[in-house]
């Protein structure tokens, strides 16, 4: 990616969640997907911001064309596939007039989608999945890259959850949460603040770029061993999909990658995102959480597990060295050094295992996260350095 398209995609990605506070994971989702040319279902109760935010990731690519839409039981086909003109019905030509309607449209957010017949949903299979309408006698493709849908709740009829699989990304936007962020959100109604406005130096061409740059994307050594054992795992647990949408998965990490801004797939990436793919309930999601965290553990919960045991260690240490000073017996001398080294060897295989996290490539580190473990190794190296020399002390 060069650099000036990375710095006005991070851009506009910024500027989406200083604007829709709390909605970090489905921005980059919807990215991700639109990327990708999948297609998203966002879940959750009206007035979450569900049609505002994808209506601002449309605009943020100048020259796509939006097209949205709320649908209800009365719904026609007509009215989002547009209509058919007289004058071809005089002709028996049964075509419908597409510009300016869904067939048309580069990115499309169909609101209360399950709320339409099922002479609408049906209509809407070919383009879900293979991008075609049928339009009379011809089959035309649609400039359509993604299609974001949206409902209150996730599904119980079968023959939904079947419609619901066309779409890969299905995060649930729930209510603001953090104190913090409702006051900012107060502050903006009462105008004692100004409402961030989404910006953009984007381009629809820019899109074709970051898709191009996505298909290029390769995954890291672990991460294909990681992927395959969190989905046998979970198959084990009763959560499985479809050989489709494990293809779809490993394509939209693929985005999901550029998203972060990541030349490669890591591990890690699976963290924020599976859960949002494979869940139907919210059973699942535990169970979802529960087995990446057991196989794929992050940079910082690595870390910290590494700085807890060093610092139970020193404990160890500070403890045996006071004995030390207090019973100078050659019995007392000789089991505190054999303690000692223990904690020695302890020491330094902590020490080997931060280098091995800090130089395998498979985690993402942000410069924090990085800064932490150097300061860390620093510290195990101190501390074996100050625990040998006490046995070289004890040892003379």
């Amino acid at each position: 990616m060069n650099k000036q398209l990375f710095s006005n995609f991070q851009d506009f990605r910024a500027s989406l969640n200083e604007c829709f506070l709390e909605r970090e994971d489905i921005i980059d989702g919807l990215l991700a997907s639109l990327i990708t040319k999948q297609n998203s279902f966002l879940f959750g109760l009206p007035g979450t911001g569900k049609s505002e935010l994808v209506r601002a990731v449309s605009k943020g690519f100048e020259g796509s064309n939006f097209f949205s839409y709320l649908l209800s039981p009365t719904t026609d086909p007509s009215e989002l596939f547009g209509p058919v003109p007289v004058s071809k019905l005089l002709k028996d030509e049964y075509v419908r007039d597409v510009e300016g309607y869904l067939p048309s449209a580069n990115i499309a957010f169909l609101d209360e989608l399950f709320r339409g017949s099922s002479a609408v949903l049906n209509s809407l299979l070919t383009i879900l999945n293979e991008r075609t309408f049928n339009n009379g006698r011809n089959v035309i493709t649609t400039p359509i890259q993604s299609i974001v849908a949206a409902t209150n709740s996730f599904p119980q009829e079968e023959a939904l959850q079947a419609f619901c699989d066309r779409f890969l990304f299905r995060p649930t936007v729930e209510s603001l949460r953090k104190p913090t962020s409702k006051r900012m959100l107060d502050a903006w109604a009462l105008g004692q603040e100004a409402r961030p406005i989404v910006k953009s130096k984007l381009t629809f061409n820019d899109l074709s770029s970051l898709q191009d740059i996505a298909v290029s994307i390769k995954a890291s050594d672990g991460f294909m061993d990681a992927f395959s054992q969190i989905l046998e795992l979970l198959a084990g647990r009763g959560i499985s999909i479809s050989d489709r949408r494990r293809v779809q998965i490993l394509k939209f990490l693929q985005g999901w990658a550029v998203v972060q801004g990541d030349d490669k797939i890591y591990p890690e990436h699976l963290r924020r995102c599976l859960v949002h793919i494979m869940y139907t309930s919210k059973k699942d999601v535990e169970v979802i959480e529960e087995v990446i965290d057991n196989v794929i553990p992050s940079m910082e919960k690595l870390i910290n597990a590494i700085k807890r045991a060093h610092t139970g260690l020193q404990g160890d240490y500070h403890h045996l060295a006071m004995m030390t000073g207090a019973d100078k017996s050659l019995g007392s001398l000789n089991e505190a050094v054999i303690k000692m080294r223990k904690i020695y060897t302890d020491i330094n295989t902590l020490a080997d295992k931060l280098k091995n996290v800090l130089n395998s490539g498979e985690y993402r580190e942000s410069p924090e996260t990085r800064l932490a473990a150097m300061k860390l190794l620093s510290s195990l190296e101190g501390s074996a350095s100050t625990c040998l020399n006490t046995i070289n002390k004890i040892s003379a």
